[in-house]
Order: C-alpha cells, then sequence, then structure tokens
C-alpha cells in the first residue's frame, strides 16, 4: 500500500530531448525518477556483478516515461522502449541518471573533508 502511495507521489523529472536527437530516437521528451534503496537493489541483483548491464538497469528502472506514455520494468514497456532508443539517446539517459543519483560535486569534497578518525 506504501508503494502504491509513493508512485503517485513520485517527483518525475522531464528532460528534453536535444532536437538533433528527437528525428532519430523518435521521442521528444522522457521522465525519470530517482530510485528507492529497494529498486536499487532489485537492479543490483538482475545485473549479476556485470557493471555494464547494472549501470543500464539502474538507468532503465529510472526511466518510467516517454513523451508523457508510461514505461515499466513490470509489463516490459521499458524493456522495448531501451531496446529501440538512439544510442544517443540511451547515453543521454545513462547521463541523466548519473545526475539524478549524485551529490553536487562540492557537496561531495565537503563531505570527504570532514572524514575523522577515532580508535575503540
Amino acid at each position: 500500500m506504501a508503494e502504491a502511495a509513493q508512485a503517485k507521489t513520485r517527483v518525475v523529472n522531464l528532460f528534453e530531448v536535444p532536437e538533433s536527437i528527437q528525428a532519430t530516437a523518435g521521442v521528444a521528451e522522457i521522465g525519470m525518477v530517482t530510485l528507492t534503496s529497494d529498486e536499487e537493489l532489485t537492479c543490483y541483483k538482475k545485473a549479476k556483478g556485470d557493471s555494464a548491464k547494472l549501470a543500464t538497469e539502474l538507468a532503465k528502472t529510472a526511466l518510467v516515461e516517454a513523451d508523457g506514455k508510461k514505461l515499466s520494468p513490470g509489463d516490459g514497456t521499458v524493456d522495448t522502449f531501451w531496446k529501440d532508443l538512439d544510442p544517443k539517446l540511451r547515453q543521454l539517459v545513462l547521463t541523466a541518471y548519473a545526475d539524478l543519483h549524485a551529490a553536487p560535486e562540492e557537496d561531495q569534497e565537503s563531505f570527504l573533508k570532514s572524514r575523522k578518525q577515532k580508535v575503540g
């Protein structure tokens, strides 16, 4: 029940496909969400240790719509969409996934510089 409520309130990040890619990709806008830890775990299990497959599974799971049409790993629509997708747009989706899930560089630096050590 909580997952159903989350699905209705989940923020979808919309990305406009560059015009130079729209014609070959056949899509003008994609929508992506940030993944839950359970979704990430499912992707890790699907990838079975293959890092290239992991990146693809994470990006596909985050990809929830194209031109307003819903995509889902559950019904196979995202897999079909991904297989037919222009390679340049696949790369942009992978980049968007990384951007959505990474802390800004200044936050990363601040976090790493905050390290302290203690014994025991």
